[in-house]
């Protein structure tokens, strides 16, 4: 049976296919919460590589949209609900499929547990006495029911808490921008706070690497629309104007708040030697009270992102469950559609109640078992991105030609290929900082998990071997919804 047949077949019925490319972008966008990212990675980034946040972030940006490139031909070719894991099974097979759906498996829920133990943070400027602990566990909870809602109710409930945290994001480059202190040719030399002297130094090629790494991990999420690209009207044409869009708004909506602050701050010795360098900048700009409005907004923000992040990591148990990649006995309810939302709302309480635990792993651990997995997400689709089309012209029954309508990336496979350069060079630069060899140790052993967990039991599955293999053509004309 063709796979997409299968998707739309699924027992307890099929997801709503209601939303435009912009509802997709809106809940993309929210998971990777612009915001949030500039006020907390980018105040790091500031703090350890100055001005050479400027060319970080921006050579980051031109990865990030190569990597966007990949997601939206492999996305176009295979537009199916579970993000990476589907994606990655459907071209280089079950065995590396496993891996990456051990990585989300592991991540996602790590992920929303490290953003839900932020929030009592930002919050905390309004409400005093905040328990960290408490508050996440309230917050995960809020957002795993709204995560049971219908899909166009949360496209409008992440619309609305977006729109909040791009006017902060906004509000940033014209506080920056207004109050230029020096030239752009000032951000060319990337220098960096010498803590020795309190003045500024040059910053080496290893601290440049790093603050491209930093902005590699800032963008990251825009491949998320591919996990609502059974959601996503007309999915074989908009799933790739979705990620595209939403690489490019999160790479815009960070760089030049970013690069504004670098060229307003009045002093950048203060601002690099602050504690919370973009928090300092503001204060020193706007005021307190804009600053205590600014950093409630953050917190809304992250909560918004928490909601989308619950509801991709319930289409990837979900995927999982429908592909028969779990036992039968757990895959059968985590495989079924609520038939009044059309949700997975089994697989999403699933995902958040795996949250609620992680909340409560100290967090050094939750951070170093979330910061090398993304390199190794990111290779897997690079890869898959170079195979897609040698299966396409071999006739591979997972690489069946591409239709009219199917995205081809430009100058392939010119994207793939750097972006697997620009991958390895991460991994070097691990390799040689005794700091991330944990962070990488347990990425490995998740990546390991999951090949063992193919070897020891996908593999004598035959029905998931022949699912995993079929030709999900996305067939408009069976989409219709009911």
């Amino acid at each position: 049976m063709p796979l997409d047949t299968a998707a739309m077949t699924t027992t307890g019925g099929q997801l709503s296919r209601s939303l435009g490319v912009g509802g997709n972008v809106l809940i993309t966008l929210s998971g990777i919460s612009p915001a949030s990212s500039v006020f907390i990675l980018g105040g790091a980034a500031l703090a350890g590589y100055g001005t050479g946040v400027f060319w970080g972030f921006l050579l980051a940006g031109v990865i990030s949209i190569l990597i966007a490139f990949c997601y939206a031909e492999l996305a176009s070719r295979h537009p199916i609900a579970g993000g990476d894991y589907s994606l990655v099974s459907r071209v280089l097979g079950p065995a590396a499929g496993s891996a990456v759906f051990f990585i989300g498996l592991v991540s996602l829920p790590l992920i929303i547990a490290i953003f839900a133990l932020g929030v009592a943070d930002y919050l905390g400027v309004a409400i005093a006495g905040l328990d960290p602990l408490w508050t996440a566990l309230v917050v995960i909870v809020l957002a795993t029911v709204t995560a049971c809602f219908n899909i166009r109710t949360n496209a409008w409930v992440t619309g609305a808490f977006l729109f909040v945290e791009m006017a902060a994001l906004a509000l940033l480059a014209v506080l920056g921008l207004i109050h230029i202190e020096r030239p752009v040719s000032a951000l060319f030399d990337p220098q960096a706070l010498d803590l020795a002297t309190g003045g500024l130094a040059p910053l080496g090629i290893a601290g440049l690497v790093l603050a491209v790494t930093q902005g590699i991990f800032s963008y990251n999420g825009y491949g998320g629309a591919v996990y609502f690209a059974e959601e996503t009207k007309n999915a074989k044409r908009a799933i790739a104007k979705a990620v595209l869009w939403s690489a490019i708004i999160t790479v815009l909506a960070e760089l030049i708040p970013l690069t504004a602050i670098l060229l307003g701050a009045s002093s950048l010795e203060e601002l690099f030697g602050a504690d919370l360098p973009v928090e300092t900048f503001l204060s020193g700009r706007a005021g307190e009270t804009v600053t205590v409005i600014v950093l409630i907004a953050i917190a809304l923000a992250i909560v918004n992102a928490i909601i989308a992040i619950a509801l991709q990591s319930g289409r990837l148990l979900f995927a999982a469950a429908r592909d028969r990649a779990l036992p039968q006995r757990i895959a059968a309810p985590l495989a079924t559609v609520s038939p009044r939302t059309r949700m997975p709302i089994a697989a999403t309480i699933v995902m958040g109640v795996i949250a609620l635990a992680a909340c409560f792993i100290p967090f050094d651990v939750l951070l170093n078992a979330t910061g090398s997995t993304l390199a190794f997400s990111y290779g897997f689709i690079a890869l898959a991105a170079l195979v897609v089309r040698r299966q396409t012209s071999r006739g591979d029954g997972v690489g069946h030609a591409a239709s009219a309508d199917s995205y081809r990336m430009p100058l392939w496979p010119a994207p793939p290929v750097l972006s697997l350069v620009a991958i390895a060079t991460i991994f070097v630069i691990g390799i040689l900082d005794p700091a991330q060899w944990l962070s990488l140790g347990i990425a490995i052993g998740i990546i390991g998990a999951g090949f063992a967990y193919f070897s020891l039991y996908l593999r004598r599955s035959p029905a998931t071997l022949h699912l995993l293999a079929g030709d999900d053509d996305d067939d408009e004309d069976d989409e219709e919804i009911a």
